[in-house]
């Protein structure tokens, strides 16, 4: 069976900072992993599209193999705090 879950891009929307952005982030793609979720969508809601795009951005990072990090993403001040 198949799992997938949806996120509010909004859902990001209560944190100012953006180390805590990214560690909410990374507790959502933690959970996602314990309980074998094999796909995330994430869906805008509201206007600011900022921080969608830092989800998708830091979900991805996530998603890659550690040794392939360096190769696939450039140093981007949206993944300081990431990994």
């Amino acid at each position: 069976m198949k799992l997938s879950v949806a996120i509010p891009e909004s859902s990001l929307s209560d944190e100012s900072l953006k180390i805590d952005k990214t560690r909410k982030i990374s507790v959502l793609a933690r959970a996602c992993a314990i309980f074998k979720i094999e796909t995330i969508y994430v869906y805008q809601e509201g206007n600011n599209k900022q921080d969608g795009s830092l989800m998708v951005m830091i979900l991805k990072y996530l998603e890659t193999p550690q040794f392939l990090r360096r190769r696939l993403f450039s140093k981007v001040n949206d993944l300081k705090f990431a990994g």
